[in-house]
């Protein structure tokens, strides 16, 4: 692979964090003035390839790609029509048992909701729901998941003290799911009520 491909896929790697020359270098085996070269060749061939919707975006010596400014309104349509309008009856599950428990391994909501939850959780990731907040020390590190802002917002609640206090008591059994699920929608009716009136 070329010294050009290194870097796109480290600038394509680094994602929203971006990446400083100093780190590419590092992992180019490049000069820091070689990489500030190459990348200068990128962005001056993004921007002149009209077939091309990246540019190379520069802040604070941090390097990262970016859609071009005239596929702003494009860019902005797909991202609000991704944004979640219905939620299975399976997510919103695993969404109620985040919100009442989190931080909360995958291993856990498994255990409450009785079946594998890898790929609800994925797909509330990527709708901006549900984060990773956390790593859980024990055997494995496994990851910690909560709810986002976004979350909250998308279902009207100010905050997790808006949700129905659950009994300290209360067994995790195969019922568990069902009744946090019920309480989740009940308190959800109720806000949207209040701020009907």
């Amino acid at each position: 692979m070329s010294n050009l491909a290194k870097i796109k896929a480290l600038l394509y790697a680094a994602g929203d964090q971006g990446i400083t020359l100093r780190q590419i270098a590092q992992r180019a085996s490049l000069s820091v003035a070689a990489c500030r070269q190459l990348i200068e060749k990128i962005a001056e061939s993004f921007v002149s390839d009209n077939d091309c919707g990246l540019q190379v975006l520069i802040s604070n010596d941090v390097y990262r790609l970016g859609t071009k400014s005239e596929l702003a309104d494009l860019v902005d349509d797909y991202i609000n029509d991704a944004k979640p309008r219905v939620l299975s009856q399976a997510a919103l599950e695993t969404i109620s048992i985040i919100m009442y428990n989190q931080p909360i391994t995958r291993i856990e909501i498994d255990e409450i909701r009785g079946v594998n939850s890898a790929a609800i959780i994925h797909r509330l990731i990527n709708q901006g729901l549900v984060e990773m907040v956390g790593v859980k020390q024990e055997v494995g590190n496994p990851k910690q998941y909560g709810a986002t802002n976004f979350c909250l917002d998308y279902f009207g609640l100010t905050s997790l003290a808006d949700l129905p206090e659950l009994p300290k008591d209360e067994p995790l059994d195969d019922n568990t799911s069902d009744k946090l699920l019920t309480r989740f929608n009940k308190e959800i009716d109720r806000h949207d009520q209040e701020m009907n009136k």
